[in-house]
């Protein structure tokens, strides 16, 4: 098509006009903000914001149920969180694996109302996202739907929460997935590593009971039933919802889904403790690299050396390629692509403080060194004050992370009054981090990262290991006592 000359001038007249009016725009634009020589210069505003309150959002009905309810209506969403005072520490000995096959089947073993195969169906057809999972102290419901199919979620919910069939068909084929999950649960080294490390932390405990072939063998339709019982009722639960809804009609809505709750729930979790039966277990593994796991242990929560811990192990190895250990072993020796410490926050029993790291055969004792190094001059130092004060203001500055959305506000305070832990424990948080001192964080580590009373579990080839076991006055002889076992050995340990 032949265009007329005069046509293309002015389209390109008219597009250098709006070039330059744009470059004209940039350059005041850059008089009126001027930029930094360099990006470290760039200076931000200082976020004002206050810590979300769950308060006005709690309701204590009737029927017993405690809930957190939060209108949002900023997308035609509903979401839901309920978590029940349950856990696979529940679990009879004998029958591990209970919690978590019940679990699964609230959803796949069909209702009163609906099948197996009607009830994904209807799921399905609305675009509605229910789970149901199982961890050591919480059994949680959660789903997430479109507000206009309120009627139709709620419907399903209650048939979910509390009309659970538990199919025979579906309940064997459920333990046929868990009983294949088994049989491949030591495939990889590093669930290998986690499962290994539980059960030499907490020998002899519920903490470090597995299912086996043998206990999903002996779960039948009635266990299922019974737990459910026992768990799914509204006493045992703490309910998170926000969306787009009229707040009133919600709570009537709760009122007539969850039954009145009768007597108060009596679950009790396990009394447990870490101990430690071995300095060190490996479990031999014919790969080319080691996987290690070297901990303490620690304390239930709460506990007064909690968040001096915290800051301390942001220091050590929790803050990434900053944090010391990155540093040391990852960035300056080069050791290994990822090492981290966790000084884990456990309210149903103590936890341990740990560091994990993987790297060549040949390089394992050297960053075992390396590693026990930069916890030594940590006790023997302490931090720094810029450490000290990055760690603080990292902990702190991720706090509006956790309040996003209505959702994240009655989500995370339903989980804070699960743990029975204060209704002002946000609020006050941040001034508790900031009275934490280097002396505080020195005393911690000195505290709870003795050397003497490390235990370690090693995944990896003991060939190679008794060929790299030596270097830099670290050696893995002098870990005892000592058990070398196979992954199909683990089940076995107590």
């Amino acid at each position: 098509m032949k265009r007329h000359p005069f046509t293309m001038k002015k389209a390109y007249t008219l597009f250098t006009i709006l070039v330059l009016a744009a470059l004209s725009a940039v350059a005041a634009d850059r008089r009126a903000f001027p930029l930094p020589a360099h990006p470290s210069r760039i200076q931000f505003n200082k976020l004002k914001w206050t810590v979300p309150l769950g308060s006005p959002c709690r309701v204590s009905l009737a029927n017993g149920l405690r809930a957190y309810v939060a209108v949002d209506s900023q997308l035609p969403l509903v979401q839901i969180s309920a978590y029940f005072r349950y856990g696979t520490l529940c679990d009879p000995a004998g029958k591990e694996g209970l919690c978590a096959l019940t679990a699964r089947l609230m959803l796949t073993g069909g209702t009163r109302e609906y099948n197996a195969d009607t009830l994904d169906a209807l799921i399905d057809l609305y675009a509605m996202n229910f789970n149901v999972s199982a961890s050591e102290d919480l059994l949680q419901f959660s789903a997430s739907f479109l507000a206009d199919y309120l009627d139709t979620a709620f419907s399903v919910m209650q048939q979910v929460l509390f009309q659970t069939r538990f199919d025979s068909v579906k309940l064997d084929k459920e333990k046929q997935i868990s009983l294949e999950t088994i049989r491949h649960r030591f495939d990889n080294p590093v669930p290998t590593l986690d499962i290994a490390y539980q059960k030499s932390m907490y020998s002899g405990s519920p903490a470090a009971r597995l299912p086996t072939e043998k206990s999903i063998t002996r779960i039948g339709r009635n266990d299922c039933a019974g737990l459910h019982r026992r768990a799914i009722t509204t006493g045992n639960c703490i309910f998170a919802i926000a969306g787009a809804f009229n707040r009133a009609a919600m709570l009537e809505r709760l009122e007539k889904l969850f039954p009145a709750s009768g007597a108060a729930n009596d679950t009790t979790f396990p009394k447990i403790d870490a101990m430690p039966a071995l300095k060190c277990l490996v479990v031999h593994k014919p790969i080319s690299q080691v996987y290690v796991r070297f901990g303490v242990p620690l304390f239930k929560r709460p506990h007064a050396d909690y968040y001096a811990a915290s800051v301390a192990n942001l220091i050590l190895g929790g803050g990434g390629f900053s944090s010391r250990l990155g540093t040391k072993v990852r960035s300056d020796a080069g050791l290994t692509y990822s090492i981290y410490s966790s000084a884990e926050s456990n309210y149903t029993y103590p936890g341990t403080w740990y560091i994990e790291f993987f790297t060549k055969n040949e390089s394992f004792p050297l960053a075992m060194s390396l590693a026990l190094k930069v916890i030594d001059s940590l006790r023997a130092h302490g931090p720094d004050a810029e450490e000290c004060a990055n760690a603080k203001a990292s902990l702190i500055d991720e706090m509006p992370s956790m309040f996003r959305s209505p959702f994240d506000i009655v989500s995370t305070y339903a989980w804070n009054e699960y743990y029975g832990r204060s209704p002002e424990h946000y609020s006050k948080y941040p001034d508790s981090i900031r009275a934490i001192t280097g002396k505080a964080v020195k005393q911690a580590v000195a505290k709870y990262l003795d050397p003497a009373l490390f235990s370690c579990t090693i995944v990896g080839d003991t060939s190679a290991l008794s060929r790299y076991g030596t270097a830099d006055g670290f050696s893995l002889e002098k870990l005892s006592p000592r058990r070398t076992i196979t992954p199909d050995s683990i089940a076995a340990l107590p």
